[in-house]
């Protein structure tokens, strides 16, 4: 059976089972507070583990899967634009109780505007760099330099998460990306004058 909120694909079966294994036995408002809280982790708030923890029923463990099934919902919902009634009705085929169904879809209808754009800020961002630290050498007769790179959205294993790396660049490997770099930005700043000319 083909889903709008699957992009017209197969539902994955690791979301079906935990449709049924997982969010049904919750209750319907805490898996509105649940849901809730993973569209604010989506939108990049903070997610409180110890609210999270009060949420689900002590059957679940930690609940990691039952968010990362809500999260693919949420997400998924709203990146294929499907309305509330769709969504709703889709949800209950997969074995969602009706109530648990209409929770989940107020959180996308509050949310499904943001999440999309914040879909779209983010597309195309996995492995960016997002800062760069130069590390004092403790060694002063190696003649190289260190740096600490931080990567965002860095795919390990097929997930993205945020990671630390740390370098060691040749000195003379290290003017010579200088040399190059500053080139680029000459090349890139004759580029913008003449587009704006």
């Amino acid at each position: 059976m083909k889903f709008r909120f699957c992009g017209d694909g197969d539902c994955p079966d690791w979301v079906l089972g935990e449709i049924i294994f997982s969010l049904s036995v919750m209750e319907a408002e805490n898996l509105e507070l649940l849901a809730e809280l993973v569209a604010k982790k989506i939108l990049g708030e903070d997610f409180d583990e110890s609210l999270v923890k009060s949420l689900i029923p002590p059957i679940l463990h930690d609940g990691k899967s039952a968010i990362a099934c809500i999260h693919l919902l949420l997400n998924n919902a709203a990146r294929h634009s499907v309305t509330e009634s769709v969504f709703n009705e889709e949800i209950q085929q997969l074995g969602l109780p009706k109530q648990h169904a209409e929770a989940i879809c107020r959180v996308l209808s509050n949310h499904a505007t943001a999440i999309r754009q914040r879909l779209i800020d983010k597309a195309f961002r996995i492995n960016e760099l997002s800062a760069v630290q130069y590390l004092p050498s403790v060694d002063a007769g190696i003649n190289c330099s260190t740096f600490e790179l931080k990567i965002s959205q860095e795919l390990v294993d097929g997930l993205s998460q945020n990671s630390t790396h740390v370098i060691n660049i040749d000195n003379s490997q290290l003017r010579a990306l200088l040399e190059e770099l500053k080139y680029a930005r000459d090349v890139m700043a004759k580029y913008e004058i003449q587009n704006k000319g």
